[in-house]
C-alpha cells in the first residue's frame, strides 16, 4: 500500500477528524497536524504505528549489539558459575 503524507492545520483535523481518522486507518494515509505553522502531531492507522514501534525496538536492539561490541567477553564458564537467583 502506497503511504501517502499530508500536512494539515490543527483547526481544520478538529473540523474534520472523523475523515481523518478513516483515511489513516483504510487509506494508509499519514497526517501531520500542524499548530501555529509548526509541526504538532501525528495521525496515522494503528497498523502502521505498531509497524514502526516494532521497526524501532528493533533498531534499538541493533544499536545495544553494536553498543556492547567492544566490550571483553566473558567465558560461559564464568556465566554458568554464576548462581542463579
Amino acid at each position: 500500500m502506497e503511504v501517502r503524507t499530508e500536512a494539515v492545520d490543527a483547526t481544520a483535523a478538529r473540523a474534520h477528524l472523523g475523515d481523518i481518522v478513516a483515511r489513516a486507518r483504510y487509506g494508509g494515509w499519514r497526517f501531520i497536524i500542524r499548530q501555529r505553522g509548526e509541526a504538532a502531531a501525528v495521525v496515522m492507522g494503528y497498523d502502521d504505528y505498531r509497524a514502526i514501534t516494532e521497526l524501532l525496538a528493533d533498531l534499538e536492539d541493533v544499536r545495544d549489539v553494536i553498543e556492547t561490541e567492544d566490550e571483553p567477553a566473558r567465558p560461559l564458564s564464568e556465566y554458568l558459575a554464576e548462581p542463579t537467583g
